[in-house]
């Protein structure tokens, strides 16, 4: 499976490279819990000073699919289809990584679950 990632800038001089898009691949059938775990894991998103980094996980089609903070372990779902294959339809899987800087990730996932 083909997946395009892009994210926010975090900084002034981090926008020189926006959107930071990446093209990777992963093997067909992956669960979006699966495939977002591992993109956080291999540092695509950057540390920011103080360790409370949050941002919102966005599929192309505009739903938001997960909480992830630095300060936590893993990232958290806001959707009920965490462990489902992400679609395929032949065309790339967009994920955007929306950043909120260092606002509360618990009052943010609570908020956005609330609206799922």
């Amino acid at each position: 499976m083909k997946v395009i990632l892009t994210r926010d800038s975090v900084a002034m001089g981090d926008d020189m490279d926006a959107p930071h898009e990446q093209r990777r691949e992963f093997p067909d059938g992956l669960a979006a819990v699966e495939v977002i775990t591992a993109v956080v894991a291999d540092g695509y998103l950057p540390p920011i000073a103080g360790g409370r980094a949050v941002w919102i996980v966005v599929s192309g089609a505009d739903r938001s699919l997960a909480v992830v903070a630095q300060e936590w372990a893993e990232p958290r779902p806001l959707t009920d289809g965490w462990g489902d294959a992400l679609p395929d339809e032949g065309s790339p899987v967009r994920l955007h990584f929306r950043y909120l800087a260092q606002e509360d990730p618990e009052a943010v996932h609570g908020r956005l679950r609330a609206k799922s």
